[in-house]
């Protein structure tokens, strides 16, 4: 059995297996215009291959984890119109250049590695820094 995945720049799109060499040109044919084609012997890795791998060249590769962490994960709450110090916020260190990190529907592009976060509203706050081929990274923060 061979996988085949389709993927743009690394980045996997999805795939097929084929059973026979026979089959091989019809699980080429899911590909999309654009997408690369890359073969890998044996059956589909488990679970979401798009979340864990990309290509290399014509390598499977596993995604590497974010390499950022938070100073903490509880923030003070941010009094509306009051000054906000370093105190109250969770700071987000070791971001690649030009990650998106995404807070509330909302999303800013990280140039300098640092992100900082504080709120006016308490609960829990979902932080996610992503940038491909990294893993995307998840904080929950506690603003209170």
């Amino acid at each position: 059995m061979k996988t085949v995945y389709f993927h743009i720049n690394g980045k996997i799109n999805g795939c097929a297996t084929a059973n026979t060499p026979e089959d091989e040109p019809y699980a080429e044919m899911g590909a999309a215009p654009g997408e690369t084609i890359a073969w890998v012997d044996g059956p589909p890795i488990g679970g979401n291959t798009q979340d864990t791998h990309y290509f290399v060249g014509d390598v499977l590769t596993e995604r590497p984890e974010m390499p950022c962490a938070a100073d903490r994960l509880t923030a003070a709450w941010c009094n509306p119109g009051g000054e906000i110090t370093a105190d109250k916020l969770v700071t987000i260190s070791g971001i690649p250049t030009g990650a998106t990190v995404s807070v509330r529907g909302g999303s800013d592009t990280v140039m300098d590695g640092t992100y900082e976060f504080g709120s006016e509203m308490v609960g829990y706050h979902e932080i996610v820094v992503e940038l491909f081929p990294y893993k995307p990274k998840r904080f929950q923060v506690l603003v209170g």
